[in-house]
């Protein structure tokens, strides 16, 4: 395998652990509601809406008041949104950052940039793709060929790093390296087979 010019590393799922139902039941806990009422929020639009940029912070407090019966600031909605997050993957960081001694190292992930708040002191992802700000999300075609213009590679210059079948699928179609995450031991070796770090 040749070696790429760029790696793009997922977040959720990957760099930064994630579980749906700890958000329902935080969120559920704050608001004084009942999870099943979160998680249909969560199942509903909203959340894609955001990934894609079309709706931000200001309409998930507004859709938090509502099921509340009272206002929930921004900056509180922010901080719930944030709890389907555990504690980043600090071994994963840690192989990053001795990566970029060899290429570009970077993200790409459908969230919101606030998500960036998450990150370990001092860890950094360049080029950081945000499917809120390119407009699309994976895995379209269209969240793929805006990643490629912002790593300014394509094909096998990229590979990828994805907890989704569907996201590495899609990767693969545009002719990218990818590799399917699944724990830090399986990533390390696919790694060591193409010469990283």
């Amino acid at each position: 395998m040749s070696r790429p010019a760029v790696i793009l590393f997922d977040l959720g799922g990957v760099l930064l652990p994630f579980h749906r139902e700890r958000r329902a039941l935080a969120v559920a806990r704050r608001l004084g509601v009942g999870a099943e009422a979160v998680r249909a929020l969560f199942a509903g639009d909203l959340p894609v809406r955001m990934d894609r940029g079309e709706a931000h912070e200001a309409d998930l407090a507004a859709a938090f008041g509502a099921l509340a019966g009272r206002p929930v600031p921004e900056d509180e909605a922010r901080e719930l949104i944030l709890s389907v997050f555990g504690a980043p993957n600090t071994e994963l960081w840690a192989l990053a950052g001795a990566l970029k001694a060899a290429l570009a190292v970077g993200g790409f992930s459908d969230n919101p940039s606030f998500v960036r708040q998450l990150f370990p002191a001092g860890a950094a992802l360049d080029p950081m793709i945000f499917s809120s700000e390119i407009g699309a999300s994976k895995p379209s075609e269209a969240a793929f060929a805006a990643a490629e213009a912002r790593a300014g590679a394509k094909g096998a210059e990229i590979l990828f790093v994805d907890d989704s079948v569907a996201n590495v699928t899609a990767a693969r179609r545009r002719g990218w390296d990818a590799i399917l995450f699944r724990s830090n031991a399986e990533l390390t070796a696919e790694l060591e087979q193409r010469g990283l770090p």
